[in-house]
């Protein structure tokens, strides 16, 4: 006798009726009916009781057959039930004449399978209106209506402030168009670890709404027939497909105009749609004319004539949503006063989230450069950054940008070149805010034991002095970096010069170091009238510390980079 004891389940009296029809068969909604309740109150106790594993352990070929029977007497039928009888139909009866035939080894092979892969059938329309409607702000209702009418929709570009929802709610979107359509739906990022932005997005979607486990590596394929591809942006994945096309944080792409060139075409067919979104970059940007429109066209692409949306001549939908927009339609999860106290600096400010685009004509670096530095770093076989020890034994360095109790540090990990104008490739990067100098050195040493540390560059002009004499104690070889005008200077052209020969790669979504280092510039000083370079930085913030961790670490090769492996480091 089994000594486990069950636990008893006391079911409601709608329970109870809603688990008896859910056993013969009938859907989400369809039991609601019967016993007037919501269908996510049906949902919910489908998967809090498990009651799908009750009906999945049932015979497959019963099952089938009670839920074909249940289909054909129903008069009249509606869409979503004529699709799903279809689907029994065509994919789960078969021949029965095969599903008789035993194999030699008494194996079924006519039987079919116990469930559908990614079975979305009972997720309803109703059920999708109501999780839309209580999940999303307005300003992402006001997209969901836009992709609604086709007079609007065929291509839209949304410029977006920083951590406004926007990609969360286009995931949304494609997904109740694919449950409730079936068609296709594509999405593209600059890297596969963005794309997985999407996919886990979807993926929670699908158990939330339906209790359901999508399966599937770079794609869903849904019950239904729609399949969800996700992809990154490497030109010769881009093709090939069709369907609904969503590109995400276009103005941080490498190479835009080619890769639109080529996976426009997926989504050229009238019933697609296609759908761009993005922070803004600069102007330098590939993607910016495709944006900004035509000088002949004459596209007014101010905030004002875009809060609201609005169609193009040629045929764009644009709209541009701050965090302003986003606070004045509903969004509860920002307070202004916080993000002006930790963005001050009205240029930082205005590109996170007021959606001005960057003029970097007087910019130390030129974005095209810094952008083709951005890689799938998943192709780098020898890094895993889930390890212990995510590169072994292979030596590195750090750059460090330290920093006072209101400032922020940076620090940059890097496997340094070994041959003669070979690449840094930065693997990882830490910021600290608010951090005493003790714990500063301690981050700074708990890396000398994740890594194999052979160099260490680290600022010791004012709050920097302390860390260094106390990384010293346990790594002796640092590196201390003295800051004058031909210092930063030095550092400066040394860093244009590796961009420049492109010897530099990192994650695709690092955009926030882009960002610091577009935020150096040309400077002239008051007093000498010298040409330096200078990010804006005061007391309170600081927003280039990535850029000048990075340039730290550069500092340790020497200028003329004809070098092997490397032995002594100057001093600059």
């Amino acid at each position: 006798m089994d000594n486990a004891i069950e636990e008893t389940i006391l079911y409601s009296q709608e329970q109870t009726k809603a688990l008896a029809l859910y056993l013969q068969q009938l859907n989400t909604r369809e039991i609601a009916d019967r016993i007037k309740v919501g269908q996510r109150t049906v949902q919910i106790w489908i998967n809090k009781f498990k009651w799908k594993q009750l009906r999945d352990d049932s015979p497959t070929e019963l099952a089938i057959r009670q839920r074909i029977a249940y289909l054909l007497w129903q008069d009249p039928k509606s869409d979503s039930q004529m699709r799903e009888l279809d689907m029994l139909l065509k994919h789960n009866l078969g021949d029965p004449q095969k599903k008789n035939n035993k194999a030699k080894d008494g194996s079924n092979r006519g039987r079919p399978s116990n469930k559908v892969k990614n079975d979305v059938s009972s997720i309803t329309k109703e059920m999708l209106d109501e999780y839309r409607e209580k999940t999303f702000f307005e300003y992402q209702k006001q997209a969901w209506r836009v992709k609604n009418n086709p007079l609007l929709s065929w291509v839209r570009f949304y410029l977006k402030s920083r951590q406004i929802g926007l990609t969360y709610y286009f995931a949304y979107e494609a997904f109740e168009d694919a449950v409730l359509t079936g068609d296709n739906q594509i999405f593209i990022s600059a890297s596969k670890k963005q794309s997985e932005i999407f996919k886990n997005y979807i993926k929670d979607f699908a158990m939330e709404l339906g209790g359901i486990e999508l399966k599937g590596k770079d794609e869903y394929q849904l019950g239904n027939g729609a399949t969800l591809y996700f992809l990154s942006t490497n030109s010769r994945t881009s093709q090939g497909y069709h369907g609904h096309l969503y590109v995400d944080e276009v103005f941080w792409i490498n190479k835009f105009a080619e890769l639109d060139d080529l996976a426009g075409g997926m989504s050229i067919h009238e019933k697609w749609r296609t759908t761009y979104l993005s922070t803004p970059s600069s102007v330098a940007h590939e993607a910016y004319p495709k944006w900004s429109g035509t000088k002949e066209q004459n596209i007014d692409i101010s905030h004002k004539a875009l809060k609201k949306g609005a169609m193009g001549i040629d045929g764009i939908y644009r709209q541009i949503i701050t965090v302003k927009d986003a606070i004045a339609g509903g969004a509860n999860f920002f307070n202004m006063k916080k993000i002006e106290m930790r963005y001050p600096i009205k240029e930082v400010f205005d590109s996170l989230f007021m959606c001005k685009f960057r003029d970097d004509s007087k910019a130390a670096f030129a974005l095209k450069e810094l952008m083709a530095c951005k890689v799938d770093t998943d192709k780098w076989k020898d890094v895993d950054l889930e390890s212990k020890r995510p590169v072994g034994n292979t030596p590195v360095w750090i750059g460090y940008d330290p920093s006072g109790m209101q400032d922020e540090a940076a620090i940059i990990v890097a496997i340094p070149p070994t041959t003669l104008k070979g690449k840094f490739r930065l693997i990882e990067k830490i910021r600290l805010k608010g951090v005493v100098y003790e714990d500063q050195a301690d981050e700074i040493k708990a890396l000398t034991e994740k890594y194999n540390v052979t160099e260490i560059a680290i600022d010791v002009t004012g709050i920097g002095g302390p860390v260094c004499k106390l990384v010293e104690k346990f790594f002796p070889r640092v590196t201390p970096i003295i800051y004058s005008i031909n210092t930063k200077s030095n550092m400066v052209y040394k860093a244009k010069q590796i961009f420049n020969d492109a010897r530099v790669e990192f994650d695709a979504a690092w955009d926030d170091l882009v960002h610091a280092f577009l935020m150096i510039k040309r400077v002239v000083t008051p007093k000498s009238n010298q040409v330096t370079f200078a990010a804006t930085r005061t007391k309170e913030n600081s927003h280039a510390d990535l850029a000048m961790a990075a340039m730290h670490l550069f500092s340790l090769e020497p200028m003329d980079s004809s070098f092997e492996t490397k032995s002594t480091v100057k001093v600059i």
